[in-house]
């Protein structure tokens, strides 16, 4: 399907996909069936590109995808403000305890770890602020 020389862009076109159909759902608040704008997207079957990463990456799109929303999450609880049930029902999901889970699931850590960190982050910039 894709030969050696392709494949790097076909995995940046995917991963560009999820950001972008990331970053629309957290805009509108509106879900977007990942599968059917990733098709459309890259005009290829999402059946034959799935079994592709599953057998050259042993990771599927939609285990690529949920990566990419936990990275997404991971970042807007470091550096904004929005709560967890924001994020999360921007996201589609049905409650904040599924997201939640998904965090805990891939990182580990709950979402209190990251907001620890936001606070520490805005902590050392106050501190060096008062310095000046």
């Amino acid at each position: 399907m894709y030969n050696s020389d392709e494949w790097p862009n076909m995995i940046m076109k995917v991963y560009h996909v999820a950001e972008q159909i990331i970053q629309s759902q957290l805009e509108t608040g509106k879900s977007v069936q990942f599968a059917l704008e990733l098709s459309h997207e890259l005009k290829t079957d999402y059946q034959e590109l799935n079994s592709l990463f599953l057998a050259r990456c042993d990771m599927s799109l939609e285990a690529i995808f949920l990566k990419q929303i936990v990275e997404k999450v991971k970042e807007l609880l470091v550096y904004t403000e929005q709560p967890l049930s924001q994020i999360a029902k921007a996201l589609g999901y049905e409650t904040s305890n599924d997201l939640s889970e998904q965090l805990m699931h891939y990182t580990g850590l709950t979402s209190a770890h990251f907001k620890r960190i936001r606070k520490i982050k805005l902590e050392n910039i106050s501190r060096q602020q008062n310095k000046i």
